[in-house]
């Protein structure tokens, strides 16, 4: 067992960033802080069901059920057109905006990970590089579920501070207008990407 050889590819790919960092990002920037957390919840959430998937060897599973995870996809390219729209809408001014619903943060936060199956091919990949997948033991398994939570936790912390520091310097109506209007356009740009992988 080399857990190196699990947590250094896994960190990597992780900070790499993809349409979920970008969503995140824009929803930091026009509703705030709070609106992410269960957002990034949502990703670490659909990011440990594929890591138990590939430990699970689901892999030939998941290739057999592939319309279910169409339709996940589909889902969060939908929720987040929808952001996208009510961003493009907002008057930029933020106290008259409603907080995010958590759950709704949650679940495209989720559907955007689960939408990706890609993640569980990257885990079958690297976990039998760092363990005996024939030999894991229970202990083990809680092991690599607990490791990449709290990496994959870490990076996208990393991204909502630097979402934060950019909306600290965001304070006018108009400016505030502009930047709604670029995470509108980050949105549908993520929900484009989704849309268009295979």
């Amino acid at each position: 067992m080399n857990i190196w050889l699990f947590l250094v590819p896994f960190a990597i790919a992780a900070a790499l960033p993809g349409p979920a960092q970008g969503a995140m990002f824009a929803r930091v920037v026009s509703m705030g802080t709070a609106s992410a957390w269960s957002f990034i919840v949502g990703m670490v959430a659909g990011n440990a069901v594929w890591l138990l998937a590939a430990v699970f060897g689901l892999s030939a599973l998941a290739v057999r059920f592939a319309t279910v995870f169409v339709v996940v996809k589909w889902l969060g390219v939908l929720f987040l057109l929808y952001m996208a729209w009510r961003l493009w809408k907002s008057d930029g001014h933020r106290a008259a905006q409603q907080p995010a619903r958590s759950g709704s943060g949650f679940l495209a936060g989720a559907f955007l990970t689960l939408g990706n199956p890609k993640a569980m091919v990257f885990f079958g990949a690297v976990l039998p590089q760092a363990f005996d997948m024939t030999a894991l033991t229970a202990g083990q398994i809680v092991l690599i579920v607990i490791l990449g939570v709290a990496v994959d936790f870490l990076v996208q912390l990393f991204y909502l501070m630097l979402a934060r520091q950019t909306r600290t310097f965001i304070s006018s109506p108009q400016r505030v207008r502009i930047v709604d209007r670029t995470a509108a356009a980050l949105m549908a740009g993520c929900a484009g990407a989704i849309a268009a992988k295979t």
